[in-house]
């Protein structure tokens, strides 16, 4: 059995977490803008009213902001060792793209309940990419 294309479908998976990280970046850099009062008040709100969390004070918005670069830095860093792996044995790059489709499945549900079509799409193709790899890859080296 060839391992070509489990190697090619985990490599284009590796690159696509990068891209997927990358793409997520953007969304640092802009700050929202109001469509109205009540956005504007939420806004301001979320930014400058702060609480105490064990003794830190916090907004809202230090958390979002928190595990919006917690998110990408986790997509970029799965990405990094994917791509520094994917010239390993098969059988091993077999164990990693079912790891992979396993946090991708988790993080596709969180999605789904909880974000938007955007980052739901990337991460249901990045799930796909490593699940296909998996099926692909051969189990042994035989």
């Amino acid at each position: 059995m060839t391992d070509k294309w489990g190697r090619r479908l985990f490599t284009a998976g590796a690159v696509w977490l990068l891209v997927l990280g990358l793409v997520h970046s953007l969304s640092l850099l802009a700050k929202p803008v109001p469509a109205n009062d009540t956005e504007r008040q939420l806004l301001d709100l979320m930014s400058h009213y702060q609480f105490n969390v064990m003794g830190s004070m916090r907004s809202m918005d230090n958390f979002l902001r928190g595990f919006s670069i917690s998110f990408m830095l986790a997509t970029l860093v799965m990405g990094a060792i994917n791509l520094t792996l994917c010239r390993e044995r098969p059988s091993l790059l077999k164990r990693i793209a079912l790891v992979n489709a396993i946090w991708l499945a988790a993080m596709t549900a969180v999605s789904v309940r909880y974000f938007f079509i955007v980052p739901e799409s990337f991460l249901i193709i990045a799930l796909l990419i490593f699940a296909l790899a998996w099926l692909k890859l051969p189990r042994s080296e035989n």
